[in-house]
């Protein structure tokens, strides 16, 4: 089958026919190169990359008899799935989702290899233990650390699968939903060639593990991540790592910085996407620039800290904060030594998160304040206990602990450490 083919199949474009080949309102490859699956396993689930990075660890899970033959299934129900579900694209992924039966025997088998088990452990112990990312209780004890993050990882990988191959609804429909036609003959037919292909290892030699040399959460790992990738969701990866790309110029400049001369640590500017296709920078988005660079050049911070991803519309090929540090850099001259991004925020709720992110990760004061800017009525929803309580439903807890009014259009922050935890349920901005 051609692949022009299957595409007509397959592919919807906001706005036009079911039948489209193409893709228009996607970043060309000139400015959004091919994300690797391996970066995407690094944000979206922390958990199994350290698993895979850990030779010690690894070699544990391959031995352990009761993983094997979990990992042994779960290649025969790939098989099986893939020969009886030929229209099917749902039918073949429920071979890949993890039951709660699995999850839970799962569970019990990683307790017991703790237990008994010194480089589970010390995999623990070096790897989890400090790593804000995957707790949010600082006290909890290494073996809950261990398997409460297995769970959640075996919950995303459900809910991307769910997502993005048989089209559940996530949270936020208008923007973060699947981009294939879900029930399709297009997507059955890609669901079996990601199955045909699924004990392929991406890597840079080409080279290819034989299905006994996986670990027991692969196969449904490949699948959530090339079916993710095949909506061109993969937005989590792009520019990662971000202090390598974007950001060096400014995380250099970090090094050198008399942080008593200033009353705030960064101006964090937030996202403004517009509902226009083919608009870089929404004018909403160009007036909070304004605010910021006004704190700015008043000595308010030595840097500003835009943020906002590829949001709006659905599959733009804009980010918010890469288009507002162009217009800061463009049209008021700021150098890319003073301008941090954040493009993979959707969220006034990760505006803040991903921003004290980047506060710990360039190691910039935390205990110092950061001045939010944004516009008045906007300031005003961040102030509100409305905004507090979205924050608990959506993230579990506070990424800053919001503090004076400074203008009608900015509002003080202090840092919080919690807002380092990973959410695996949020593919598109974990």
């Amino acid at each position: 089958m051609k692949l022009s083919y299957l595409l007509s199949l397959i592919l919807i474009v906001p706005g036009a026919p079911a039948f489209a080949v193409d893709r228009p309102s996607l970043p060309p490859t000139a400015q959004r190169p091919f994300v690797r699956e391996a970066v995407l396993v690094e944000r979206d689930f922390p958990l199994l990359a350290a698993m895979l990075g850990s030779a010690p660890m690894r070699s544990v899970l391959l031995q352990d008899a009761v993983l094997k033959a979990e990992t042994a299934k779960r290649w025969d129900e790939v098989a099986e799935v893939n020969r009886t579900c030929q229209k099917d694209a749902v039918c073949r992924s429920k071979a890949l989702r993890f039951t709660p039966e699995q999850v839970d025997e799962v569970s019990a088998e990683l307790r017991s290899l703790y237990e008994a088990n010194a480089a589970v452990k010390a995999f623990v112990r070096e790897k989890l233990q400090p790593a804000a990312v995957f707790s949010l209780d600082p006290s909890q004890p290494d073996e809950a650390r261990l398997v409460d993050s297995w769970v959640a990882t075996a919950k995303g990988l459900n809910l991307m699968i769910g997502t993005y191959c048989d089209g559940v609804p996530p949270r936020y429909a208008a923007i973060d939903s699947m981009t294939l036609q879900a029930g399709s003959p297009g997507l059955a037919s890609l669901t079996g060639l990601i199955l045909d292909g699924l004990d392929y290892e991406e890597t840079a030699s080409g080279a290819s593990r034989s299905k006994e040399q996986t670990l027991f959460f692969e196969p449904t790992m490949r699948f959530a991540i090339r079916i993710m990738e095949a909506n061109e969701r993969d937005e989590a990866g792009r520019l990662w790592p971000i202090e390598k790309t974007e950001n060096a110029a400014a995380v250099k400049a970090v090094r050198s910085v008399k942080w008593a001369k200033y009353p705030h640590s960064v101006i964090v500017v937030l996202g403004a996407g517009g509902e226009t296709p083919n608009v870089p920078l929404s004018p909403r988005g160009k007036e909070r620039v304004r605010g910021a660079v006004e704190a700015y050049r008043k000595g308010s911070a030595p840097f500003v800290l835009v943020s906002g991803g590829y949001v709006h519309p659905l599959q733009t090929p804009f980010s918010e904060a890469l288009e507002m540090k162009r217009y800061l850099m463009e049209v008021y001259g700021l150098p890319a030594s003073a301008i941090l991004v954040d493009p993979y925020a959707r969220h006034t709720t990760t505006n803040l998160r991903n921003a004290v992110r980047e506060i710990y990760a360039y190691h910039i004061p935390v205990k110092k304040p950061i001045l939010i800017v944004s516009d008045e009525a906007h300031i005003n929803s961040v102030a509100s206990e409305a905004f507090a309580t979205r924050n608990e439903k959506e993230l579990g807890y506070q990424p800053v602990v919001i503090g004076a009014r400074v203008t009608p259009s900015s509002i003080e922050g202090i840092p919080s450490e919690r807002s380092l935890y990973r959410d695996t349920t949020d593919p598109l901005d974990p």
